[in-house]
């Protein structure tokens, strides 16, 4: 009796196994269709693209060279010598309350 038991246990595992995969299977297939479908009746338009913020260039000190490089830059793409180093101004941050 105990071995009939036994296989019951096994064969109930199997079958809860498989509704819980056969469900998630089924709900994955149906979203998968519902969003392929609401892709062709409702397109949604795509933002228009961030534009992009201009670098500013730094010239090589080197008089062949002249090549402009992005200013965090510290040595030239170009011929590699240093580049000056940028000037920081200091910002006094004021609170706004």
């Amino acid at each position: 009796m105990e071995g009939i038991g036994i296989v019951f246990i096994f064969f109930g595992v199997i079958a809860i196994t498989t509704l819980l995969f056969g469900g998630w299977l089924v709900i994955t297939l149906v979203r998968f269709v519902l969003r392929g479908l609401m892709a062709i009746v409702a397109p949604q338009s795509l933002p228009p693209p961030m534009p992009q913020p201009r670098a500013i260039m730094v010239t090589c000190n080197n008089a062949r060279c002249r090549h402009q490089n992005p200013s965090i830059a510290q040595f030239c793409r170009r011929c590699g010598n240093a580049l000056p180093a940028i000037q920081r101004v200091p910002v006094r941050r004021a609170a706004m309350w």
